[in-house]
């Protein structure tokens, strides 16, 4: 590669300075030194990157785009080596969190956890009420983060990807069901569904049931992931969960957990913040062990 950083830096800085002179002073080396580098770059590239009207510089083409690629890189590597030379244990602050899920406690504590070890001065406060709306308190500024599992329709938020999880049907391993590979629409019809947030029903319904003109006998909403499975262990229904939070309850042989379709039925994890200006330092770094611990992708809505 011909193209290095310093080449970035010296164009930016002749650029921004004005004229080699300056840009010399800035850089702490000779006007000399400097005219010579600029022509070393200009043969290795076979370019040229200034006009030369006598001791006035003027922006070539080439030197033009050089100066582009130096505005979108160099600032973020600035960034990158101010964030490293930070010490994380020193970061303090609060971060609000809500939640419009309960279940994503079967994988939201550990990375908390592997946080507040890095950052030990930045207290997390929970508000895990599903009612209460994370998205419209993030507007309201009554929580810094949100964690979503339902379809954003929001406008005025700034959603980063996380990872996918699947939604699973539940049975006692005596149902007349559990021998099957996955359920199909129909088998919900007869069914009592026990369902721990109203989204994952949502999802169900709109993705699997309404599709094919089925309804279950009775949904209940179930609080507690470990109440839904006492009542499916008894045999009163079927329990939509998420597969990631029930490993533990499927080693006693007494639950079976199946596919809803062949296909399955997963919903995307996403944390969202207010847009706008650069947010804190706390925030971008709970974000990134966020998307470190489960994946991501970001978009503006």
């Amino acid at each position: 590669m011909k193209l290095e950083l310093r080449h970035l830096v010296l164009v930016r800085t002749v650029v921004e300075e004005g004229g080699l002179t300056p840009a010399g002073k800035r850089l702490g080396i000779s006007q000399s030194a400097l005219s010579h580098q600029l022509r070393d770059i200009e043969e290795q590239l076979a370019v040229s990157l200034f006009h030369r009207i006598g001791r006035r510089l003027t922006l070539a083409p080439a030197g033009n785009r050089i100066l582009r690629a130096a505005k979108l890189v160099l600032p973020e590597i600035e960034r990158a080596e101010v964030d490293l030379s930070q010490d994380p244990s020193q970061m303090a602050g609060t971060l609000r969190i809500g939640v419009d899920d309960d279940s994503c406690y079967c994988w939201l504590p550990g990375i908390l956890r592997q946080f507040s070890r890095a950052y030990p001065n930045i207290e997390l406060q929970l508000a895990s009420a599903i009612s209460e709306k994370p998205l419209q308190r993030l507007r309201n500024n009554e929580v810094d983060l949100a964690l979503i599992s339902q379809p954003a329709r929001e406008r005025q938020v700034k959603l980063y990807e996380l990872f996918e999880d699947e939604l699973v049907a539940v049975l006692a391993a005596g149902h007349s069901m559990a021998s099957k590979n996955y359920l199909q629409p129909k088998d919900f019809s007869s069914e009592m569904l026990f369902c721990c947030g109203r989204y994952a029903e949502t999802l169900l319904y709109q993705r699997v049931l309404r599709p094919a003109g089925i309804r279950p006998r009775v949904v209940m909403q179930v609080n507690l992931t470990e109440a839904a499975l006492e009542l499916v262990k008894y045999d009163f229904g079927v329990a939509l969960l998420a597969r990631s939070g029930i490993p533990r309850y499927l080693e006693g042989g007494e639950i079976r957990a199946l596919p809803i379709t062949a296909r399955g039925l997963r919903r995307t994890w996403r944390a969202a913040t207010r847009p706008g200006r650069k947010p804190p330092e706390s925030l971008t770094a709970l974000l990134q062990a966020l998307q470190a611990g489960q994946g991501s992708n970001v978009t503006d809505l």
